[in-house]
């Protein structure tokens, strides 16, 4: 079976029960990943036993070949069934999914589990994408890129759902760069409802210009993660490339809504929420695909610590909106201060 576009969207929120094998696909700006996020949320919610995400690569199907077999028709050591995510990053890589939907169909019964399959482009030719569509047992799903029209009014309801302030010359130019690299959308939109959140006023064209990053920008943000990961070295290199003229006030307020997130989980964890459900109750969420790198996160910033740092963040901010202060050299140093402790906590 396959489905394209709008019928592709729909099967996401509404999947077909008789479908145990899920191949998404799609051209470069194609919302995959936000598909397969929403694909993966749906299955998890309509199983009837406790269901757990698995991530396998090429490499780890290489070394255990019969191991997505296993977990689709077994049931875990806990009782529960397993949704297999296996992403492709050529088709050459396809043997390990293809294997798992021959097993399927020559079983002639549906497994336990759930089959999801990540792929790029695949053209009409592609034998993956022509196994999916021919098999009863899995469903295709073709994305293409959303219409300047269907995009700008996603933007619009996913500004609504955050519940961003954005003044209408900075939604029309959000629009505009988002429009660039549909794919990257929902990862902006996600950085600039953390930077709004708590902020006061709306968002302005300066500040889409500056926290909007596409992949061949450098991205504000991604300073704050490299520092908070102990990247120093990724973040000693991108740090001459920023002007810290207009960017040292929006780095501080989203390093800032960082460390009141991870405070936040924090709290939620001690309240006997654990694991993956933690990033569920935040704001922006964190996905299950991301909750692994946040996780980490939250194991080298302690409680204690990140106040301490958010009462430096606050001092900081503080000499910085005072005239002539040398704001590149404030932040900077900040920035590589945070990098090294938290680098020196991992070990």
């Amino acid at each position: 079976m396959k489905r394209q576009g709008r019928q592709a969207e729909a099967f996401c929120s509404a999947p077909d029960p008789q479908s145990a094998a899920i191949l998404l696909f799609g051209k470069p700006g194609a919302p995959i990943a936000e598909h397969v996020s929403q694909l993966g949320d749906t299955l998890l919610k309509a199983s009837k036993d406790p269901m757990e995400r698995k991530r396998v690569s090429y490499e780890d199907a290489k070394q255990d070949p019969g191991s997505i077999v296993d977990d689709l028709f077994s049931a875990s050591l806990f009782g529960g069934v397993s949704l297999v995510e296996y992403t492709l990053q050529k088709e050459s890589e396809a043997g390990p999914a293809l294997d798992a939907l021959k097993a399927i169909d020559e079983r002639g019964e549906m497994p336990a589990g759930r089959l999801i399959v990540i792929a790029g482009d695949l053209g009409p030719r592609s034998k993956t994408r022509k196994a999916f569509e021919a098999s009863k047992h899995a469903t295709a799903l073709q994305f293409f890129e959303r219409t300047p029209q269907d995009f700008a009014r996603w933007v619009e309801d996913h500004l609504r759902e955050s519940q961003i302030e954005i003044e209408p010359d900075a939604r029309q130019l959000l629009v505009q760069m988002l429009m660039e690299d549909q794919s990257l959308a929902e990862s902006e939109l996600g950085k600039l409802a953390l930077f709004s959140d708590s902020l006061g006023r709306p968002l302005t064209t300066s500040d889409v210009n500056n926290l909007v990053a596409l992949e061949d920008q450098s991205s504000h943000f991604e300073l704050i993660d490299f520092a908070l990961d102990g990247k120093t070295r990724e973040l000693a290199n991108m740090l001459p490339h920023i002007a810290m003229e207009t960017a040292a006030i929006p780095l501080l307020i989203g390093l800032l809504n960082q460390l009141k997130r991870l405070s936040t989980a924090h709290e939620i964890s001690a309240s006997g929420i654990q694991g993956a459900r933690i990033g569920e109750k935040l704001f922006p969420r964190i996905y299950e695909r991301q909750w692994p790198a946040f996780d980490r996160r939250m194991r080298v910033w302690s409680p204690t610590i990140l106040l301490s740092l958010a009462n430096r963040v606050a001092e900081i901010d503080g000499e910085c909106r005072r005239a002539s202060s040398p704001q590149d050299a404030l932040v900077g140093h900040l920035l590589l201060d945070i990098a090294r402790t938290a680098q020196a906590r991992a070990r």
